[in-house]
């Protein structure tokens, strides 16, 4: 995440309450053997099934570097705070139990409609939410909406133009889908938000989590998407609570207060908030979306996908440094063999 002060940010999020990270031994019954799938389910998609793991974070140059995290550093990754290098989600342990639990809770009280991400990168928490599904028997389809090709030129993370880590192509996401075994019952909605989002307008959605990021992008997929929210669903807010994403919370506060939303607003994590729908969803609303319209911007490709090491960064500096140092004996080398 872009923040210049770490050791601030671990404090506001609490990293040290984060859970540990763990799953639930299987069990002979099918409900301890559904657990245990999706507890190490949850652990896969975080990357943290091992002892150690890989964190990227944004430079003071603008720059994006990758370094380890171990031992007590893997509660980064549990609270959702770091960029995952190998991971497919950033939404870190807590907000993936959450996640779980209201996909559950639609399911139960048959909340009816279908799942929709705005803002997926990897997929992960939409992977979660197929997993969660399928273990019940739902046929629900989830919607994953993104971009596929980072933040447009205009976004406040256009400064991290000389990566392409935030840039996670559509086949690259459909392949992840594949191979956990969770490709059926998938839409894919790719495109810039302002372009496909309002092709979206008309569906019946019991789960609308949105990871948008801006003003504009989270207050257009409220406005879209909101009327269409069955009674009993649930809408979640990545963003509300991060310190960079004021924007967010001002879209969020705007549209509840214009549309006389007052049911409580429900804290999940340092960062993420949601509440579930109470009253009756807008007439004329049909229930499966028509097709989003296509996105006509073309993919930007804006530089290396490679991450490199902090060690890697050091070692550049060093050598250009040396290069430079080197450089006026070579010019007199030279003009002595001229």
């Amino acid at each position: 995440m872009a923040f210049p002060d770490l050791a601030a940010l671990k404090e506001f999020a609490g990293w040290k309450e984060a859970r540990d990270p763990g799953a639930a031994g299987p069990g002979p019954s099918a409900d301890e053997l559904r657990t245990a799938y999706l507890d190490l389910l949850k652990l896969c998609l975080c990357d943290l099934g091992g002892t150690r793991t890989a964190s990227v974070s944004v430079q003071y140059d603008g720059r994006v570097a990758s370094r380890e995290l171990s031992g007590e550093d893997l509660r980064m990754r549990s609270a959702g705070i770091d960029w995952p290098l190998g991971g497919l989600t950033m939404l870190g342990l807590r907000r993936l139990d959450d996640l779980q639990a209201c996909v559950e809770s639609v399911a139960r009280d048959a909340v009816e409609g279908d799942l929709i991400e705005i803002g997926a990168w990897r997929g992960g928490a939409s992977m979660l939410m197929r997993a969660t599904l399928d273990t019940l028997g739902e046929g629900r389809t989830v919607h994953v909406a993104d971009s596929f090709q980072g933040f447009p030129a205009e976004h406040a993370y256009a400064h991290m133009a000389a990566t392409d880590f935030l840039a996670v192509p559509l086949p690259e996401v459909q392949a992840s889908f594949a191979r956990l075994g969770l490709a059926d019952g998938v839409r894919f909605v790719p495109g810039f938000f302002e372009e496909t989002l309002p092709g979206l307008a008309g569906g019946r959605w019991a789960v609308v989590r949105l990871d948008a990021d801006t003003h504009d992008a989270t207050r257009l997929a409220l406005e879209v998407l909101y009327p269409g929210l069955a009674r009993g669903g649930v809408l979640i807010v990545d963003d509300y609570g991060a310190m960079q994403q004021h924007e967010c919370r001002r879209a969020v506060d705007e549209f509840r207060a214009e549309h006389g939303i007052d049911e409580p607003l429900e804290t999940v994590d340092w960062t993420c908030v949601r509440w579930r729908r109470e009253s009756e969803p807008e007439a004329g609303h049909a229930t499966a979306p028509p097709t989003a319209r296509p996105a006509p911007r073309p993919a930007p490709r804006r530089g290396s996908t490679h991450v490199p090491t902090g060690r890697e960064l050091q070692l550049e500096a060093e050598v250009a440094a040396l290069r430079k140092r080197a450089r006026p004996w070579w010019r007199r080398l030279a003009s002595r063999l001229r």
